[in-house]
């Protein structure tokens, strides 16, 4: 079925299927949500039962190693939100000769035991690390793992205690509407119109983010379904 433009939002389009559309239903949309553009992602409060602007969840992250010894690398999550500040990360020194290198997951931790010489030193550089993490069957499905800035991945690794990672956001609202209107920064509650969700409309963002321009221009699709309001 052909693809259709709906509206645009900043630097990405909303795209609808031809008859799929929802209704334009009007919703109560909570002040000071700043300047919106038709088609922005909504979503209801469900404490206060008014609508806001969908803000995403972000991403937790872990940061380890020194970027001068080219040992720095940094653990971030697969899924948004702060559900995934239960995710702790170790690096573990087996306390053993000629011991290889290996990740599992013990609990809430993803061990990596690092790889030691004869002599029991540790062998294993930050790049053999990336490479068994975002290999390892599970824990890649919890996180990825890159060198962090200038490191390069040839330094050898450390032991580290059992660490969680940080740093993430929740999404403010489920997204469940889109804006059928502009609507400049109102400082009381007004009334708008939007796209009801539901079975009849599921959006599609498509466009590019700004590292992806600065980088290839590759192209980035994000999914989101509209629910039942």
């Amino acid at each position: 079925m052909e693809l259709i433009t709906v509206e645009s939002y900043e630097d990405r389009q909303i795209l609808a299927f031809p008859d799929f559309r929802g209704p334009i239903v009007s919703v109560l949309l909570a002040a000071a949500q700043g300047d919106l553009v038709s088609g922005t992602v909504l979503g209801k409060n469900t404490g206060t039962g008014k609508y806001e602007k969908y803000t995403a969840a972000t991403f937790a992250t872990l940061a380890t190693g020194v970027v001068g010894n080219n040992n720095a690398i940094t653990y971030t999550a697969k899924s948004g939100g702060t559900a995934a500040h239960g995710i702790k990360i170790q690096h573990k020194d087996p306390a053993g000769n000629s011991q290889a290198l290996n990740v599992t997951i013990e609990n809430d931790t993803i061990v990596v035991s690092l790889a030691t010489s004869e002599a029991g030193a540790i062998t294993s550089t930050a790049a053999d690390v990336i490479a068994a993490v975002n290999a390892a069957l599970g824990v890649k499905n919890l996180v990825t793992v890159a060198n962090t800035g200038a490191s390069d991945g040839s330094g050898v690794m450390t032991a580290m205690a059992a660490t969680a990672l940080a740093g993430a956001t929740d999404a403010n609202v489920t997204p469940s509407i889109i804006l059928a209107e502009e609507m400049p920064n109102q400082a009381t509650d007004v009334n708008v119109r939007a796209y009801l969700g539901g079975p009849f409309y599921t959006s599609l963002l498509v466009g590019m983010d700004a590292a992806a321009k600065a980088a290839m221009g590759a192209r980035m699709i994000e999914d989101i379904t509209i629910v039942p309001v």
